[in-house]
């Protein structure tokens, strides 16, 4: 049964760059909400007890700055994937997330 407030939406073309305050690491952003994100491809030793992160979405142009919690984790067998409430989320997120879903309805 789905929980989620706001739907995940696919991306393709989104990076990640983030950092526990001790380290820092790169992946890609299998989906979005917009008070979320699926991050993948993550080094598998990042992240480990930390309860908060900054990271940096980037897409073309684009880049939003966020702190950012674990709530579950998925490791394989040389990286691991993270899901990430966004705290305080910035408007400009906002309004991009909201951007996608209205093309989404369109078609």
């Amino acid at each position: 049964m789905e929980k989620r407030k706001y739907t995940r939406m696919v991306v393709h073309d989104m990076q990640i760059d983030i950092s526990d305050g001790i380290g820092c690491c790169s992946g890609t952003v299998r989906d979005i909400s917009r008070l979320g994100l699926c991050l993948a491809d993550l080094a598998k030793r990042f992240g480990k007890n930390i309860d908060a992160y900054v990271a940096v979405a980037s897409s073309d142009d684009l880049h939003f700055k966020f702190k950012v919690r674990p709530k579950w984790e998925q490791a394989g067998r040389s990286s691991k994937r993270v899901g990430v409430e966004i705290h305080e989320p910035p408007p400009g997120w906002t309004e991009y997330v909201i951007s996608l879903e209205s093309k989404k309805r369109k078609r």
